[in-house]
């Protein structure tokens, strides 16, 4: 009886097998150890998401220049941007140039007079007769954004003549007109907007192309508009929304569903959101509880990764 042949082993068979118990291994540990590692989380946060841009304003009043009827030392009275009545006393410029008494009733010299009602301030711009609220409606506004505005705050000793502050009627509703880099957005009769520490509607009057923009009337005067005549304000161009705050970047389609990786019992897992609102920096879900630690960096392969 012949023996039988032996049955001559592959001896890359077994290395075959080792090298790919090493990759698994290695794969696995890259995958739970480096591609984690550079994960980075954020906590869901109650806040608010805002929609406001900043625009380039220039304002108009009713202002009156007031000038120093001689030569000589001035005393106001009362404090700057103190409302006075047409007719009160404003201050007084003594020819002689003697030391002013301390308050109204001392005063020396010729007085100068409110004509018209309203706040008095100590400072002028040269702009009070240009930009107006009565002829920001018909000026030609490539000009008016080009009035460039000098702010002159009298001395001790003033001319004849001189301007020596102007009187703003606050009574009167602000203008101003807005530099837009698009007007086709701009649409309904008001535009919310935020100048210094009011937000308010402000009506819209007049829309323009060259330059662009749009003229608008506020409700109210408008603190600080007499006195700082080119701003920069806020447009709120959008209704803001409140809820959970994540950031933009976290959001990740997944399929055809859209939601952020989070991390649970120190698990990655993917979970679907609706976008209740976002902005350039942040997005506003829901579905998502306060404090639940959100990937800030989603990719794919992340589901089922321990979290470092």
């Amino acid at each position: 009886m012949e023996k039988k042949k032996r049955k001559k082993r592959n001896p890359y068979g077994l290395w075959i097998i080792v090298f790919l118990i090493l990759f698994g291994g290695a794969f696995c540990y890259y995958r739970e150890n480096f591609s984690a590692g550079n994960i980075t989380f954020t906590a869901a946060q109650p806040g608010i998401i805002t929609h406001e841009r900043k625009v380039s304003a220039v304002f108009a009043n009713q202002e009156q220049p007031v000038k120093a009827p001689n030569s000589g030392t001035i005393q106001f009275v009362g404090k700057d941007g103190q409302r006075f009545r047409r007719g009160e006393t404003l201050a007084a410029v003594q020819q002689n140039g003697a030391a002013p008494g301390s308050n109204q009733s001392s005063l020396s010299g010729t007085v100068v007079t409110a004509d018209m009602g309203g706040l008095f301030f100590h400072q002028s711009d040269g702009l009070e007769t240009i930009i107006t609220s009565e002829n920001i409606m018909s000026m030609d506004l490539e000009k008016l954004v080009a009035q460039t505005s000098q702010v002159k705050v009298p001395g001790q000793t003033v001319q004849a003549g001189e301007i020596v502050g102007k009187i703003v009627n606050n009574l009167s509703p602000t203008l101003a007109f807005l530099q837009l880099s698009s007007i086709d957005d701009i649409t309904g009769k008001t535009i919310r907007l935020t100048a210094g520490n009011q937000t308010m509607d402000a009506q819209i009057m007049r829309k323009s192309e060259k330059p662009m923009g749009i003229i608008v009337q506020f409700p109210h005067y408008v603190d600080g508009s007499a006195t700082e005549r080119h701003q920069e304000i806020t447009w709120i161009y959008a209704p803001q929304t409140s809820g959970v705050l994540i950031p933009a970047s976290a959001l990740w389609t997944q399929g055809e569903e859209q939601g952020v990786f989070i991390s649970t019992e120190g698990v990655i897992h993917f979970k679907k959101v609706k976008v209740l609102d976002k902005n350039d920096q942040q997005a506003c879900v829901d579905n998502l509880p306060v404090g639940i630690p959100v990937v800030t960096n989603p990719r794919n392969g992340l589901e089922g990764l321990i979290a470092r």
